[in-house]
């Protein structure tokens, strides 16, 4: 196979502005042992496991469709340390799913969340032993600004509400373990074969990362467009309800996980990669410093979007030893077509229609994600 070949010209830029569209909208709804214990509390290296999605759709009788999101307890193979909870989040929901969620995080005596920051700020000391150089528990630490965000402007027009506006990040046990955005400005610069500064691939390498954080924060050219399209869904009752139904089909066909979507640019590719599994890398820092005291707190939790959960579980139950114990699904919205003035076959076709689009944008599987 020949090495992908970068498009150019304004129908390669139109494209890839599409891409970077659709891939910030996706983001921003998904938006990511005991000092004593042993080598036998690890899995042989040749060990496989299945990994189940943290993100399901249902089906009720009379028409209603949810989009669920999994809390995942994983629990150390040898019984020694402290349950580690996978706390997958949809960025947008309505008021009971984050009322949930904030329940299920208040009862841990950990949270380590997402949230990338503006700069490293040094956080006083806590029974949590918030890790050095890491923003402390406070409105400032959680992620970006909420006034503005594409996120929230996009759960206003979907009459939901926004993750950063429904959850109290001040708690004293939350800890923001995230990178800052110079940190990604960095990893973006890293490539296995260099660039010259001025290079096309160097300058597409930047806009990805620049044009998503704009877009992120609508106040881009692109950003103003989506919310154009928000305020028209948010004045539909019918609109709003179809706009619902389509993200739940299109996040139910990924799993929640964007780097399923093989038929990204190379770029985008890129950026997914930054954005999930280098933001995991420093999460998983954090809880290797946690796990290697010696009274380590007795529950930890996770808490990113879902398309960080997968790559997560095969790291921590590989490298730490664990195990998946149980499940706790939360309704992160809900579409009913009655109540929305949907008929049957109207769902139907728009179900279909997003699926077809999925299909395009997913590899084939003959199996189930499985450890690599």
């Amino acid at each position: 196979m020949k090495p992908h070949q970068a498009d150019s010209g304004p129908v390669a830029r139109s494209r890839w502005s599409g891409w970077l569209g659709w891939l910030g909208l996706m983001v921003a709804l998904l938006g990511q042992v005991a000092a004593a214990q042993t080598a036998t509390n690890r899995p042989a290296l040749a060990a496989r496991f299945t990994v189940e999605p943290f993100m399901r759709v249902t089906n009720g009788l009379t028409g209603a469709v949810e989009l669920q999101v999994a809390a995942r307890k994983l629990v150390p193979t040898n019984g020694i340390g402290p349950v580690i909870w996978l706390t997958g989040a949809s960025h947008i929901g309505e008021t009971n799913y984050y009322q949930q969620l904030q329940r299920h995080l208040d009862a841990q005596k950990l949270v380590l969340f997402e949230g990338i920051h503006a700069g490293r700020k040094t956080s006083p000391s806590t029974n949590a032993a918030p890790a050095e150089g890491k923003p402390s528990p406070s409105p400032a630490a959680a992620p970006a600004a909420e006034r503005g965000s594409l996120q929230a402007d996009l759960a206003k027009s979907l009459g939901l509400v926004f993750q950063l506006q429904a959850v109290d990040y001040t708690r004293a046990h939350f800890r923001n373990s995230d990178l800052s955005v110079q940190q990604l400005r960095e990893l973006m610069d890293k490539d296995d074969e260099p660039a010259l500064p001025e290079s096309p691939k160097e300058k597409r390498k930047n806009e990805a990362l620049e044009g998503l954080l704009k877009a992120m924060e609508g106040n881009s050219f692109l950003g103003t467009l989506l919310k154009a399209g928000f305020k028209l869904v948010s004045d539909n009752p019918k609109l709003q309800a179809m706009a619902k139904l389509g993200l739940i089909e299109a996040l139910g066909n990924i799993r929640g996980d964007l780097s399923r979507m093989r038929s990204l640019p190379e770029d985008m590719q890129r950026l997914l990669e930054v954005l999930i599994q280098s933001r995991n890398d420093e999460v998983l820092k954090d809880l290797r410093t946690e796990l290697k005291r010696t009274e380590p707190v007795a529950s930890i939790s996770i808490f990113y979007g879902a398309g960080h959960m997968e790559d997560l579980e095969r790291r921590i139950r590989r490298e730490f030893g664990y195990r998946a114990d149980s499940d706790l699904w939360l309704s992160a919205f809900t579409v009913d077509y009655a109540k929305a003035g949907l008929n049957l076959l109207e769902a139907t076709l728009l179900r279909s229609m997003v699926q077809k689009q999925m299909q395009e944008l997913l590899p084939l599987e003959r199996e189930g994600p499985k450890e690599k």
